[in-house]
């Protein structure tokens, strides 16, 4: 059986002596000596030591903090929140949550995040009513965070930068993702992430002021002893949930680089299907997403079954995408989502985890590729013959299949 994931949470079994500490110290939540330490450590790892941390107990409940945050000065005109249609759920609820209204952009055919196009378009248009924008580092890409600053700083218009699956990704200097950037960037702790500590989130911004005020609203708006000052709920992350997620950053680096090296090999298996574009930066890896021809789009509930009878697991993020979800109809708005409806339709999520071999990179690989084979082959039987000539074929071997996915 290979899963598509396969939680690797530190094992508190394993550090009785950790957890005794805190049992001894008597204190298990509201920002305890192991939560400020994790908040040090990853700043000082993964930060460069620039700007400051702050843990949550879930990254949806940091986005609607950040949210919130941002724009709670907001007029009444000011009403949308613009993200991808392209992402999870989280982010439209968030919004939601915050009373505002999800406006839904497309987004680009590489490397599956908000479209630069699309987005200035909504702006262009709804610029008056636009209370923040919401990019979605998708799958962990290393989106260009610089653009998103300038929307800030030109147009007065906050950026909540959703990094759910990011926290990892390192650019070629060995900075982590989101560096320097002064909104707030909210990552996951989740146990399907591959920073997997159970549950928890994290905010990074540049700006330690912002993160204070975060903070504030963490903890039921305390901007002074037992005093609220501002809005807030209770966001804490509890000593326990510190604890697992200091764990984790202990050998960190190899995971990213194990689940790296089985994302290459798949790409080197199935050069015929259409990848993420290769990021720039060191990108870490939840799982593998890879296009369907669009030929095969049709039969993916097929492709899927014909995997999971052979113990492989397989999923579709994001599919169905945001505005194609009921709870969102009415809900939402949308600009044009021509190149999202077709991604959503045609992406499948292979598997990748802690202790996944390239053997079974492998083993995943060719059931996919005779998978994808026979089909086309049964598709072209079964059509007129024509229009045989017009359909994608497949060769025998996956590596000789013709790059089909970009037409």
């Amino acid at each position: 059986m290979i899963p598509l994931i396969k939680p690797s949470p530190p094992r508190l079994s394993e550090a009785a002596a950790k957890l005794r500490q805190i049992e001894n110290s008597g204190l298990f939540s509201n920002f305890g000596p192991v939560n400020t330490q994790f908040e040090d450590t990853l700043v000082a790892r993964l930060f460069g030591g620039t700007g400051a941390c702050l843990t949550v107990c879930n990254a949806t409940i940091g986005l609607m903090l950040a949210v919130q945050q941002v724009s709670e000065n907001r007029n009444s005109r000011q009403k949308y929140a613009l993200m991808p249609s392209f992402t999870f759920a989280a982010a439209a609820q968030a919004a939601l949550w915050c009373g505002l209204t999800p406006l839904f952009c497309d987004i680009d055919p590489t490397c599956w995040a908000a479209s630069a196009e699309a987005e200035d378009e909504l702006l262009c248009r709804y610029r008056d009513q636009i209370a923040v924008v919401m990019p979605y580092a998708t799958f962990g890409y290393d989106i260009e965070l610089d653009r998103y600053a300038r929307i800030q700083a030109e147009l007065g218009i906050p950026v909540v930068v959703d990094a759910a699956a990011s926290l990892g990704t390192r650019s070629a200097h060995g900075h982590g993702f989101g560096t320097g950037y002064p909104g707030a960037v909210v990552f996951s702790m989740h146990a399907t992430k591959s920073f997997a500590a159970g549950e928890g989130g994290v905010i990074y911004s540049a700006d330690t002021e912002l993160i204070a005020r975060l903070r504030a609203m963490s903890n039921f708006g305390f901007g002074e002893p037992r005093t609220a000052t501002v809005l807030g709920l209770n966001a804490k992350l509890s000593e326990v949930g510190a604890l697992l997620a200091l764990l984790k950053l202990e050998g960190y680096e190899s995971v990213v680089a194990a689940r790296g090296a089985v994302v290459e090999r798949y790409r080197q298996a199935l050069p015929g299907l259409q990848f993420q574009t290769i990021s720039p930066c060191h990108q870490v890896h939840q799982f593998a997403p890879v296009l369907l021809p669009r030929a095969l789009a049709p039969m993916r509930a097929a492709v899927q079954a014909r995997l999971q009878a052979s113990g492989i697991g397989m999923a579709t993020y994001f599919s169905p995408h945001l505005a194609e979800q009921p709870f969102f109809n009415g809900k939402s708005r949308s600009g044009s989502l021509e190149v999202t409806r077709d991604v959503a339709a045609r992406i499948i999520s292979l598997p990748v985890y802690d202790e996944m071999t390239l053997e079974d990179a492998d083993e995943v690989a060719d059931c996919l590729g005779t998978t994808i084979r026979a089909m086309e082959q049964a598709t072209i039987h079964a059509a007129p013959s024509r229009h045989r000539g017009h359909l994608p074929q497949f060769p025998v071997a996956p590596a000789d299949y013709k790059t089909i996915a970009a037409k």
